[in-house]
């Protein structure tokens, strides 16, 4: 567990599910809105996606896990990270597979802690890199990752989101977890 003023970060549970399904729908909402249209914003479902978060949890790959960072017993952000799937990296790499906050925490450091949980479970797994694939268009997640010390690697890809209607184009950024550096900064 990760206390950093009054934001708890800890290993997700399966009785999150629904909590992490609210963040999910509330931040791609946010987060997505100058890039989709209402509908679609407003056709993601938080009980669908609790089911799938429930399944997630429970059936966990081996090196992979899920953080929640809470707020006053209110959960406002998560992130997973698991082995990368990439066949075009090395076997000691992990991937930061999702990391998103309510945007009543944007800029406040929860995405800052939640990153330094995704990064310390990648090195507790002894891995030596962490990538996480992004959309090319979304700056305000580059540029955060940027921060934290995650760089553009040359890897790309594109094809269909594989929840929303549209199809995406994604760039990879990388960062090596060997030294431990500076803390990033929101």
């Amino acid at each position: 567990m990760l206390v950093t003023g009054k934001i708890v970060v800890r290993e997700a549970q399966p009785s999150d599910a629904r909590a992490i399904a609210e963040v999910h729908v509330a931040s791609r909402r946010w987060s997505y809105r100058d890039l989709l249209t209402e509908a679609d914003l407003n056709a993601l479902s938080v009980e669908q996606t609790t089911t799938d978060f429930a399944q997630g949890l429970a059936e966990l790959p081996r090196g992979s896990a899920v953080f929640v960072a809470k707020r006053a017993d209110q959960v406002v952000g998560y992130v997973f990270v698991v082995p990368s799937p990439d066949p075009d990296v090395h076997a000691g790499t992990s991937e930061l597979g999702s990391l998103y906050v309510i945007e009543d925490v944007a800029g406040t450091g929860v995405a800052r802690a939640l990153m330094e949980a995704a990064v310390e479970h990648a090195r507790a797994a002894g891995h030596d890199l962490l990538t996480s694939w992004v959309r090319r268009e979304n700056g305000r997640a580059r540029r955060f990752y940027e921060k934290c010390g995650l760089h553009p690697d040359g890897g790309e890809r594109s094809g269909p989101h594989e929840i929303l209607p549209i199809e995406i184009d994604e760039i990879r950024y990388r960062m090596s977890l060997r030294s431990r550096g500076p803390r990033p900064t929101d």
